[in-house]
């Protein structure tokens, strides 16, 4: 089990050497990720979904995976603002903490992970687990960081809630699922040559998004990152207090225990790169949320494989 998870650490070492010495620019990073969220991740997930016999029960073991991550979503942030209070960090780096400490990387590491372990239908339900983050990123986590810049708090309105699901609905992340589901729900899958096709760029997704999490790495410095305590504080909460609480609280629920498994391996990632790209976007201060990135993932090296183990022995 070991050696599978730090295969992968392997793959994103490789990327942040290639950094260093400069095999790797600005200019491909940034295309290494485009090609992955926008391309061979849409392949993987097409080829997947498409291949799985979707009966009722997987749909409803989908939908019931989506509405409970979404409940842990929001506990999450609730949680979050708590901490940081009763920390009491200062304003300016405070809702961007709490919003790096809720928002696991369940999409870049989340994916390969649960398909390694859980097979095709982990990656279908952390799909459904990856759908309400990026839910609750454009609801409450949008709220949370414009909240900074201003101490007017705008009232959470349909027409809020109707653009943020327009936006989880154009995720090509989100569109691929739905193709994925029409393709296995018509009872014919995908063809074969289309579906080969689908496999091939699919499977760079894992070993390029490892490499482009290894290669952004580099923009920090370590000696930096542990002489604070929030960065320290925050990445402890993200890698350990939340997939705890979380085990605690759906190990002995009465459900399928490939859902509770989801439920806790889903927010044991480090943080999501998507914290430190929002707040810039909201011309924000990033800094706070790229050292916990930073640090999270480096530590993840040892809590990831750690809860995968745990599940193991507690749930599965």
């Amino acid at each position: 089990m070991y050696g599978r998870y730090f295969v992968l650490f392997a793959i994103l070492f490789t990327g942040w050497f290639l950094r260093k010495i400069n095999f790797i620019d600005e200019k491909m990073d940034h295309s290494i990720n485009k090609l992955v969220v926008y391309f061979a991740y849409p392949c993987l997930i097409v080829h997947n979904i498409g291949a799985l016999d979707l009966t009722p029960g997987v749909l409803a073991d989908f939908g019931l995976t989506f509405v409970l991550s979404l409940v842990l979503f929001y506990l999450y942030g609730f949680f979050c603002k708590g901490y940081a209070r009763v920390r009491k960090y200062p304003k300016d780096v405070s809702g961007i903490a709490e919003f790096a400490m809720s928002m696991p990387n369940n999409g870049f590491m989340g994916f390969p992970v649960a398909l390694i372990f859980f097979g095709d239908r982990g990656l279908l339900l952390m799909l459904a687990h990856n759908a309400a983050m990026n839910f609750f990123i454009f609801t409450y986590g949008v709220k949370l960081l414009r909240d900074m810049k201003n101490d007017e708090h705008p009232p959470v309105t349909p027409k809020r809630i109707l653009r943020a699901a327009l936006k989880l609905l154009l995720n090509p992340n989100i569109l691929a699922l739905f193709i994925g589901f029409a393709f296995s729900l018509s009872g014919l899958g995908v063809p074969g040559v289309l579906d080969e096709y689908l496999l091939y760029i699919g499977n760079v997704s894992t070993p390029m998004a490892m490499i482009f999490i290894g290669s952004s790495l580099t923009r920090y410095r370590f000696r930096d990152i542990i002489s604070s305590v929030t960065t320290i504080e925050g990445s402890v909460v993200k890698l350990l207090v939340l997939p705890l609480l979380t085990l605690a609280a759906v190990a002995f629920l009465p459900i399928d225990p490939l859902i509770r498994s989801i439920l806790v391996l889903g927010i044991s990632f480090p943080t999501a790169a998507t914290v430190p790209m929002l707040a810039e976007q909201e011309g924000l201060d990033a800094g706070i949320a790229s050292k916990i990135l930073f640090l999270s993932t480096v530590a993840s090296i040892g809590t990831v494989p750690l809860l995968i183990h745990i599940i193991q022995l507690v749930i599965m």
